[in-house]
């Protein structure tokens, strides 16, 4: 009987480190798929200032840095990128120019998004060539649309967004990285409805309900897979008696659509801190949350066969 070894990973948030190791996953788990399932790109420009004798000086995680050599420079430089900012040198009428126009500002950032972004791919066509195990990368909410070009031209990623793949032995995979609306409003937030629809439309493409995959980014509602710190209007955390309060943020209409149409497994990430299991009828639901800032891949390692969920382990590495 037909059996299929997956790997689910997801939120690494432009971490240097995690996307390597994720490159590793098909030889180190001995897996036929590899899946990250969202928000691959980073939040933060982490400035170097060059100043007029040649050495260097940053802020970075609560330090001052002051760099005279070229190997510290590319040491720290090593060590934002595998928390998943962008290091960027520049002298200081740069930043100052950057600080007060945000449309430059956001320029940037999109530039050192996809710059990564492409050397990632570079990195994976070169690495990747003689493994037989097939890589998917999707956008999540917070990722711009410009890194879906970069993943376009890669030859060993496919990114799955808004497709129903076979992904072998009989089993297939509906994706998608967009949510329900955030206090942030990212860029792949849209409202339930529409959210709803977009997962629908991929529903008559699918053969076989039972042998499924649903790797949707945004994990059903109200769920041990969607708590999150409850935040004020001014998106200031909330605390309780009995300390920091959670909620559910997870979508209405991805848990919608698990209950209407049953699917094998639900792979989703989005809330970093829950990781865990839920079981909506027959379907088991998985998210392995995120560290990404500490360059730790957390993952799911599933085994699957015919129309069953054979057994199922959380990773970290």
């Amino acid at each position: 009987m037909a059996r299929l070894r997956l790997f689910f990973g997801t939120d690494l948030h432009g971490s240097d480190r995690c996307f390597r190791k994720f490159l590793h996953t098909g030889k180190s788990y001995k897996v036929d798929v590899s899946v990250i399932g969202g928000d691959i790109t980073g939040k933060v420009i982490i400035p170097i200032a060059e100043k007029s004798d040649g050495s260097y000086q940053a802020h970075f995680l609560g330090t001052d840095y002051f760099l005279k050599t070229r190997d510290q420079l590319e040491e720290l430089e090593k060590k934002i990128r595998n928390t998943g900012y962008y290091p960027y040198r520049a002298g200081e009428q740069e930043f100052d120019e950057l600080a007060s126009d945000s449309s430059k500002m956001e320029a940037l950032f999109g530039r050192l998004m996809v710059e990564r972004m492409t050397e990632w791919v570079s990195i994976a066509d070169e690495r990747l060539k003689d493994d037989k195990t097939k890589y998917y990368v999707q956008p999540g909410n917070d990722d711009p649309f410009v890194v879906d070009a970069v993943l376009q031209r890669s030859e060993r990623i496919t990114n799955p967004e808004g497709k129903v793949i076979d992904i072998g032995q009989g089993f297939e995979m509906a994706s998608s990285g967009f949510a329900n609306v955030t206090p942030w409003n990212c860029p792949r937030d849209i409202p339930e409805e529409e959210l709803e629809s977009k997962i629908e439309s991929m529903m008559s493409q699918v053969r076989n309900m039972g042998n499924c995959i649903f790797n949707l980014h945004c994990p059903p509602f109200d769920t041990l897979l969607d708590k999150a710190p409850k935040l004020d209007k001014d998106l200031r955390l909330q605390m309780g008696l009995a300390g920091q309060e959670l909620v559910s943020v997870g979508s209405t209409a991805v848990r919608k659509l698990i209950e209407k149409h049953q699917p094998l497994v639900g792979l989703h990430g989005h809330i970093h801190e829950s990781k865990g299991v839920a079981n909506i009828g027959r379907t088991l639901c998985i998210n392995p949350g995120s560290e990404y800032s500490e360059g730790i891949l957390r993952g799911s390692l599933i085994q699957l066969k015919e129309g069953k969920v054979e057994s199922y382990y959380f990773l970290s590495g």
